[in-house]
């Protein structure tokens, strides 16, 4: 896989450096965005690109950057402004009702942000190891369900920002030990969408606060999601980036 089509200022500036030697001091700057975390693209698709540096990485990426403290820094300040921005969530946003059309297009999305395997063994691990003495295999399988492999259908190039806010918020509980909760809560809500949002929150040995962050991030993201596909579909285009739904045909009404 090759690095994306940067999006911003901030993802221009990592993509053109990831593909060069590292200089010694990279010009890597977070800025604040204009817009909402989740719907920032430039903020969402930089962020993206740090944790797959991490999993599988990228053809085009040139030696010296793994581990490189001038990354790991900025991908820190990228981590420090999303979790703030998931933190502020709150559950207040209805999914959309959509159509056939639309549900086959929200698939397409859910190919790319969900994980590959069978939640309910991952619930199951996290429930009776989060604190317990068996925590770094239980680390271990946290930081397997963040890795996915895109498929050719949906490339990464494709995705808006709020498909990628979930990859993102997933990778972000993942791969910090200290989120093992927020973790817990958002596959439980992956496991729940569609079904009762609340089935499985009783039994979970970790503290409740950081359960409902994840699970709140979950619904509440997914929600939006579903809300930007409707949007598009009322607008007559695709809710993917760069495509756009065949035109209806033209009828000739002329002598």
């Amino acid at each position: 896989m090759r690095l994306p089509a940067p999006r911003g200022h901030m993802s221009s500036a990592l993509v053109a450096a990831l593909r060069l030697p590292p200089p010694p001091v990279p010009a890597l700057l977070v800025s604040g965005g204009t817009r909402d975390a989740w719907q920032d693209d430039d903020l969402q698709l930089s962020l993206w690109i740090c944790y797959e540096l991490r999993t599988g990485g990228f053809d085009d990426v040139a030696a010296g950057w793994d581990e490189h403290p001038a990354l790991a820094q900025f991908h820190a300040a990228l981590e420090s402004r999303w979790e703030d921005a998931l933190r502020s969530l709150t559950e207040v946003t209805s999914p959309a009702a959509l159509s056939a059309d639309g549900l086959a297009e929200l698939r397409r999305h859910h190919a790319f942000w969900q994980p590959r395997r069978e939640m309910r063994s991952v619930l199951r691990d996290l429930h009776g190891d989060a604190y317990g003495p068996r925590s770094e295999r239980t680390h271990s399988v946290l930081f397997s369900v963040t890795l996915r492999d895109v498929t050719p259908a949906a490339g990464v190039d494709e995705m808006p920002a709020p498909t990628l806010a979930l990859v993102n918020a997933l990778a972000l509980f993942g791969q910090h030990r200290r989120l093992v909760g927020a973790l817990v809560g958002f596959l439980t809500a992956v496991d729940t969408i569609g079904g009762d949002p609340f089935a499985q929150l009783l039994p979970v040995q970790c503290p409740p606060d950081d359960v409902r962050l994840g699970f709140t991030a979950c619904h509440e993201l997914h929600a939006r999601l579903t809300r930007h596909v409707h949007a598009a579909q009322v607008a007559g285009r695709t809710s993917l980036r760069g495509r756009w739904m065949a035109p209806p045909p033209r009828v000739n009404v002329g002598c």
